[in-house]
Formats: structure tokens, sequence, C-alpha cells
């Protein structure tokens, strides 16, 4: 499937990643978005599943416009995680050259990654596309960089396959671009092995 103008006007409405992941959730929701080794997730799981963690997230404490660092290597479960960050309206600093395998703080702290989500609506959190959805680490002494949900956004019109790569971009951009545009983010065999 290849971005088309629809996807392209749905971008410039839009004003939050996961709101086009949630579409794509509730149109297709069968369509396979991640596959992790041996493992599937469906858009709908995908959704339904981050929606559930959001929720775990903000009853926790965490809020809108927070910022959480997420030292995970790429996997099913980091996609859950970083959409539920999303979701809760924060933001979140993730580099997979970190050399840090360990779960999230976060993430251990609100109980792990749902393991059966029947049916969980979508978040009314307000998200504007001028908030932060990631915050770059540039290292050697720069300053970090802010990067907007409305920055990752004008990134869904770029074209992919109908199965991409999440080769761990920094970021994650590869991640959104392939779920925005409602395709298989595949993490790769070396990875998954090694998640």
């Amino acid at each position: 499937m290849t971005p088309g103008p629809l996807l392209a006007l749905l971008a410039a409405v839009m004003t939050a990643i996961h709101r086009l992941i949630e579409v794509h959730a509730a149109t297709r929701g069968d369509a396979i978005a991640i596959v992790d080794g041996g493992r599937s997730i469906s858009y709908r799981e995908l959704n339904a599943t981050a929606n559930t963690l959001a929720r775990r997230l903000m009853a926790a404490g965490f809020r809108r416009g927070m910022r959480t660092d997420v030292p995970m290597a790429p996997s099913a479960d980091l996609a859950v995680l970083l959409l539920a960050i999303l979701k809760a309206g924060g933001c979140y600093a993730w580099n997979e050259r970190e050399p840090d395998d360990r779960s999230s703080d976060l993430l251990m702290s609100v109980g792990g990654i749902p393991l059966e989500v029947h049916c969980s609506p979508n978040l009314p959190v307000i998200t504007r596309g001028t908030d932060i959805a990631c915050v770059l680490e540039s290292g050697a002494g720069e300053p970090p960089i802010a990067v907007p949900h409305a920055t990752v956004m004008s990134m869904a019109s770029r074209p992919v396959g109908d199965r991409s790569p999440w080769a761990g971009e920094c970021g994650a951009f590869d991640l959104w671009i392939a779920l925005m545009s409602g395709v298989t983010a595949v993490v790769p065999e070396r990875r998954a092995a090694a998640a």
C-alpha cells in the first residue's frame, strides 16, 4: 500500500501521530501492524493495548507534556509503550544506540504491557501538532532536539512498501512512518532475537 492523497490529507488535518494509527485500527483493525520474530500484532490489538497502558500511565501520575526516557531495544512491546506515551499526551526520549536494554522504569511502575485487552476506547487527551512527541539526544554537549507531532506527521507521505523494517532510527521515525501509513513494521530478526 502506497500512501496516497487521502493519507496526505488526513496527516494535514490530524494533529497527532496516534490519531492516524487509531484510524487504521478502526478501518482495518485486523491488518498486521507489527511483526516481532514469531509474534504479530494487529492494528486493533496495538491500539487497544496502548489505550489500556496509557490509562495505567495516567493513573500512575503521567500527564500531558511529561517526558520519559525509554531505554529499550526495538520490539513490539516498545512500540506499544511509545504509542501509549503519546496517547497519554507525553513525549519520550528513545535512541536504540543507548547501551541499556533494561525495561523502562516507567513500564515497570505500571506492571508491564497488558497481556489481555479486549476493548479499550481511545483516550480523549487533546494533543496539538505543536506538542512534543519525542526528544532526540544529540550528545557531545549539544542540546536535545524536541520534535513535535506535526514534524513526524509530515513524514506520513513518504513512500513505504507493504512491510517496512523498523531499523531503529533515532526517535523511532521509521516505526511511525510505517504505522501512520497502515503497513506492517517489522522488527529485524537480529533485533528480535536480541530483545
